[in-house]
């Protein structure tokens, strides 16, 4: 490249450097490669600042995982806990050895939970760049598309969760990679972590891998050289391998409902878990939860629907039909983007075909979130530079426009990727949560209440339910976290002694968290009210008929502590006075 003369003017020498940029030169890794991971490590540092900037955040989802990890630094605690134990049976193999070993070196989960997203930025830009190399698209393509993929991954709630979903972004593109390579020991490492942290796009993957033995566009039309078996069969090795613990594990809490049952269960329609519309129906499309688009479409007319199509289909298909281009190789060219969206179908066709016994379809179209970037947007780079003129930098208005603007776009990117979302939430009332880690540590915690979404997390204490934490999906888990919030639910609006009793009988709970509104207006708050049916506000109605509930009036005597929107009682006290009530 040749430099700049000494009188040349700033403009035109980003204009000269941008020219050479889009002459297709292959031969410039040296200048892109350092410039994804530099976004790569922007990101990182920018995460690292928004999530240790207030004290005391946690990430929403990650409370679910961690609820268990205390017992780490006492065995002890939570011992025999529903929700502590449940969390453990879910959390992967290679999920909980990684919080494991940070936990061993010193690092709490609390604390590594905000780390892990940092470290996983920078490689899921280096292999981005790889994939997108190995697939033939120039240095630029894959440095854009490289961009485009972190702003993804630091704005949707994947990564930055500390979750085991987190992992899967970055051993998708190592898979990948290898794959494209043929490098057999890459994929299967990457399939073996795959499989023991997220399942899922494990099986995805290895239909990816067993695809990638077709090559229609040369003979034989079946890959069956030494490598590529040897790829084949090993990559099946390491999943077998990596889903096996899941498979030997005896669950006490299965099996997971039909869908039938799921029909009948007011959660499931417009609760905390909604997965089906209110008429019972299932949306495999758009759905949040069970669709392969996940929410980012309503229905069959919404215009995004098609533009989700068109990107995540356009490329894959583009990107196939190349490979039966005869001549010497021109742009991005590859059939894996095409496997990866015809597996990711599959999968998720069959998911949905025995909903739910291998979970939701969602989760199989999860390498879609990546796809368009990984596929379409090098096949649309290389139609726009197809068509654009070098030359027409200089001798032109517009030409001059472009640069300027392509200079406005790369400090855009840099915002991109440093305005990242932590997802992370603080409790409501700090006093409350402090006062229920107070309590002695066998003590049992149950309410209405939303700051009971961390805890046992952040108290280290045995919680009835939470909204959070409430996920219908196994029946053995689900039917008694549920059951418990009926009981609270008869105990906060009885006006009845003997219920009140017969209730606290039936569980085991020294702390009752209430909110002021339940006790003024014999009423379950709103965050809570999905999971009941329609008859829950006919209880209410009934309860406001009698005057303050039961509880409302044993209150005074029996509180441990008045928070912001909430009041602690002592459930002990309740029982006793209830008895003594006239």
């Amino acid at each position: 490249m040749s430099a700049p003369t000494a009188g040349q003017p700033g403009l035109a020498a980003f204009v000269a450097f941008l020219r050479q940029r889009l002459e297709r030169r292959d031969d410039e890794d040296h200048v892109w490669l350092p410039m994804s991971l530099g976004f790569g490590l922007i990101a990182s540092l920018a995460f690292l600042v928004a999530v240790f900037r207030v004290e005391g955040t946690i990430q929403d989802d990650a409370r679910m995982f961690l609820s268990w990890m205390g017992r780490w630094d006492d065995p002890e605690l939570l011992k025999g806990d529903l929700l502590a134990d449940y969390w453990y049976s879910v959390s992967p193999w290679l999920y909980r050895a990684v919080y494991r070993a940070a936990w061993l070196v010193g690092i709490k989960p609390l604390v590594f939970v905000k780390i892990l997203p940092a470290l996983l930025f920078p490689p899921i830009a280096y292999f981005s760049y790889r994939l997108l190399r190995a697939m033939r698209a120039d240095p630029l393509a894959a440095f854009v598309a490289t961009v485009f993929i972190l702003n993804v991954v630091v704005r949707d709630d994947i990564v930055v969760s500390g979750t085991p979903r987190a992992f899967w972004p970055l051993l998708l593109l190592v898979g990948l990679d290898g794959l494209a390579r043929v490098r057999v020991l890459q994929v299967a490492l990457a399939q073996l972590l795959m499989a023991g942290v997220y399942p899922q796009v494990a099986l995805v993957m290895a239909g990816v891998i067993g695809l990638s033995a077709l090559t229609p566009w040369q003979r034989p039309w079946i890959d069956l050289g030494r490598r590529r078996l040897a790829l084949v069969a090993l990559a099946a090795v390491a999943t077998v391998a990596g889903i096996a613990p899941f498979l030997l594990r005896e669950s006490q809490f299965g099996p997971v409902f039909t869908l039938a049952e799921a029909r009948t269960i007011p959660t499931f329609l417009y609760g905390r878990g909604r997965i089906l519309e209110a008429d019972g129906s299932a949306d495999f499309l758009c759905q949040t939860r069970l669709g392969i688009f996940a929410g980012g479409c309503k229905g069959l007319l919404d215009p995004r629907l098609y533009l989700l199509v068109l990107a995540n289909g356009l490329g894959p298909v583009v990107l196939l039909m190349r490979m039966f281009r005869p001549g010497p190789a021109s742009g991005a060219r590859s059939p894996l983007p095409f496997y990866l969206l015809v597996s990711s179908l599959i999968c998720a066709m069959l998911s949905a075909a025995v909903l739910f016994k291998l979970h939701l379809p969602s989760r199989y179209a999860s390498g879609l979130l990546l796809l368009p970037y990984l596929a379409t947007l090098p096949v649309l780079s290389d139609w726009i530079r197809a068509r654009l003129s070098p030359q027409m930098l200089i001798e032109r208005y517009s030409g001059r426009t472009l640069a300027i603007g392509t200079g406005i776009a790369a400090l855009a990117g840099v915002l991109a990727v440093s305005i990242v979302k932590t997802g992370n939430a603080l409790p409501d009332d700090r006093d409350l949560i402090a006062a229920i880690r107070s309590l002695p540590k066998d003590a049992v915690v149950g309410g209405f209440a939303e700051d009971l979404n961390f805890s046992p997390v952040l108290t280290g204490r045995s919680t009835l339910f939470s909204r959070e934490l409430s996920i219908a999906y196994e029946k053995g888990y689900y039917q008694k976290v549920h059951r418990r919030m009926e009981v609270i639910r008869d105990l906060v609006l009885t006006a009845d002694a003997s219920v009140l009793a017969d209730r606290m009988r039936e569980l085991r709970v020294d702390a009752l968290v209430v909110t002021k509104d339940t006790l003024a207006q014999a009423r379950i708050p709103a965050t809570f009210r999905g999971f009941f049916g329609a008859d829950l506000a006919e209880m209410e109605a009934r309860a406001s008929q009698h005057g303050p509930t039961l509880v409302a009036r044993l209150a005074p005597g029996c509180t441990m502590g008045v928070y912001r929107d909430t009041v602690m009682l002592d459930a002990h006290c309740l029982v006793r006075e209830a008895a003594a009530a006239p």
